[in-house]
């Protein structure tokens, strides 16, 4: 099947389990009876025990204060939704070489929701890795994402950027495999992001 298209989509949401403290549904997006996006979410609330029940071994990049880094320009060439996005890039402009991607990154008019679909929104805004790794720009399409929220955004600043890491291990037969990251200005990993991008001819 295509990509979802501009006009009316059916959306079927269907729970697959629900308990005392983890929950699970999918749900599937459908245009002219051809499922074009599916999704399964997992919710579950926080895990008790006898001791602690956490750790992070990721650290967060160490970088120059937002303010003192200018916005990209987004005009000629760029994806019409990435003129609702500011960003500031540190590292891996588009066909820079450049192995990674890191900066920080916020929508232009916040608005007022900052939920999982908020988060979802800043992880996926930025370019995948290829594009800074490749020579030239390719089309790219994601064909497998999933979302971790770890310390969310609650009490961060709605008018600050958050902190974009993206790095990727392998790219195989067309593949590339991606991890994504989100660190709020406080030094908290907001969320950890997979994807899987097709590099198409």
């Amino acid at each position: 099947p295509g990509p979802a298209m501009a006009g009316t989509a059916e959306i079927t949401v269907e729970i697959l389990r629900q308990g005392s403290s983890l929950s699970t549904a999918r749900a599937a997006l459908a245009q002219g009876g051809e499922v074009k996006a599916h999704v399964v979410g997992v919710v579950a609330a926080t895990r008790r025990g006898s001791g602690p029940l956490a750790w992070q071994e990721l650290a967060a990049p160490v970088v120059a204060p937002w303010s003192t880094i200018e916005p990209l320009v987004t005009s000629d060439g760029w994806p019409e939704f990435a003129s609702n996005m500011e960003y500031r890039v540190i590292e891996g402009l588009p066909t820079s070489g450049a192995t990674h991607t890191l900066g920080w990154v916020r929508p232009r008019l916040p608005g007022g929701l900052r939920d999982v679909g908020h988060i979802a929104a800043l992880m996926d805004a930025w370019w995948p890795v290829a594009l800074s790794r490749l020579p030239a720009i390719r089309p790219m399409a994601t064909i497998v994402y999933s979302l971790d929220v770890v310390a969310g955004i609650d009490g961060l600043d709605p008018e600050s950027p958050v902190l974009y890491r993206a790095t990727s291990a392998v790219m195989a037969d067309g593949y590339c495999l991606e991890t994504r990251e989100l660190w709020g200005e406080d030094g908290r990993l907001i969320a950890i992001n997979h994807q899987t991008i097709a590099i198409i001819a």
